[in-house]
């Protein structure tokens, strides 16, 4: 994985979702220049002729189409513009969804994993896609340049595939939902996010994830539910952060250490660890646990 990117344009679309009000980014080649009425051939499309055909229209429509802001700055498409791309996003969605969707009885497993942790047994969630995890990618890392240009080469033994589930339901006074990535070795959900749902429009006119404001204690309630309903074994730290807008609850295993050719990226996968944040306004902001990913 290359951690330099390439030129970008900013879009927001909803299949990948927006991990705390982040825009989402599409790579698009600079020199990609087509009509966006693609003719379709008799051969059914591969995942990746979709996604570039999605990348290919987004380009045209952002040069060429109906582009506004949102009322954060974000670049959103528009009109005609949104109807197109929203139409090639639906069929790359779809085309992933059917490859990879699991059998029924690892989605049973892992949406009763999502229901416990919620504290909810009718919460309800739809399959989305299954990828890498986002934020776990041990491997070999290769520097490429004296500009900080890098690439991390996993070994099989250390690839790793979650299921991705999204919640149907909005969080409450938020225009956001919960996406969940689950381990399906052991359904453990190994990290929750927060996005847009696939149909937002680019505006919210609801609340936010940070007010109103409610008390430590409150803030520490909420907390310590989400744990109790996970049952974990780990004694967690708790400690405010970012000015006390959000809490952290934190396990790590100090004790444990990847062998020398190998390094972790992110700030969860270098050794096992737990954590949890919760806003000031006593709200669920993330959540990750990466000790099943650690266990080969």
């Amino acid at each position: 994985m290359l951690t330099s990117k390439p030129q970008q344009i900013k879009i927001i679309v909803g299949i990948f979702g927006i991990v705390l009000l982040a825009g989402i980014t599409i790579l698009i080649s600079n020199e990609t220049k087509i009509d966006t009425q693609i003719p379709l051939s008799d051969k059914i499309p591969t995942v990746e002729e979709l996604q570039q055909e999605m990348s290919q229209i987004a380009q045209y429509e952002f040069e060429h189409g109906c582009v506004e802001k949102n009322e954060r700055g974000q670049d959103v498409f528009c009109g005609e513009s949104k109807k197109k791309v929203d139409v090639a996003e639906a069929r790359y969605n779809a085309a992933v969804k059917a490859l990879t969707m699991p059998d029924d009885a690892t989605m049973r497993a892992d949406t009763d994993a999502i229901k416990k942790f919620m504290g909810d047994a009718n919460f309800v969630v739809e399959y989305s896609r299954s990828q890498s995890p986002a934020n776990f990618n041990v491997g070999m890392l290769t520097k490429l340049s004296d500009q900080g240009d890098e690439r991390i080469d996993t070994p099989q033994a250390w690839k790793r595939i979650v299921n991705i589930y999204r919640a149907t339901k909005e969080i409450e006074e938020t225009c956001q939902v919960y996406e969940y990535e689950v381990y399906p070795k052991t359904h453990d959900i190994v990290e929750v996010r927060v996005v847009y749902p696939e149909d937002y429009q680019g505006i919210c006119t609801k609340g936010d994830l940070f007010l109103p404001k409610v008390s430590e204690a409150q803030i520490k309630e909420v907390g310590k539910t989400y744990l109790k309903n996970l049952g974990l074994a780990q004694p967690l730290t708790v400690t405010p952060v970012d000015d006390m807008s959000r809490w952290q609850w934190k396990w790590q295993d100090e004790k444990y250490k990847l062998s020398d050719e190998l390094v972790g990226r992110s700030a969860v996968d270098s050794k096992p660890t737990v954590r949890l944040f919760i806003s000031s306004a006593g709200k669920l902001l993330q959540y990750n646990n990466t000790v099943a990913l650690f266990e080969n």
